[in-house]
């Protein structure tokens, strides 16, 4: 018999590095920050893209957005509103998470968000 979460694993081209913001007190100012955090590193996994096309028109053109999918084994907690950074096929990308991932006994997807769109 096969094992699903392996055949998925074969998939995983690139590599998604998680962070979180958490408060922390300035001991001298008593004021309280969010600061970024690293909590995953280099972990294996895809990026699939969907383009969309919308029934959405302008005088200019036709209104089109694209879904953007992590996928990655479902042992890995992804925590909702990470941001995540993604190095696949020779680009690094930033992107947040949004939501709670969709987890099957094989792999796990995540929608995300382009964080900075230009």
């Amino acid at each position: 018999m096969r094992n699903a979460k392996a055949d998925a694993a074969r998939l995983y081209e690139g590599v998604f590095t998680a962070y979180e913001f958490v408060s922390v007190k300035d001991d001298e100012t008593g004021i309280t920050g969010s600061v970024r955090r690293e909590y995953l590193k280099d972990i294996p996994c895809r990026i699939s893209y969907q383009l969309i096309n919308e029934n959405k028109q302008s005088r200019f053109s036709d209104y089109k957005s694209q879904t953007v999918r992590l996928f990655t084994s479902p042992d890995v907690i992804v925590r909702d509103g990470s941001e995540i950074t993604v190095c696949q096929n020779g680009r690094t990308e930033e992107y947040i998470s949004s939501g709670a991932p969709a987890v099957y006994s094989s792999h796990q997807e995540i929608l995300l968000r382009i964080k900075n769109v230009r």
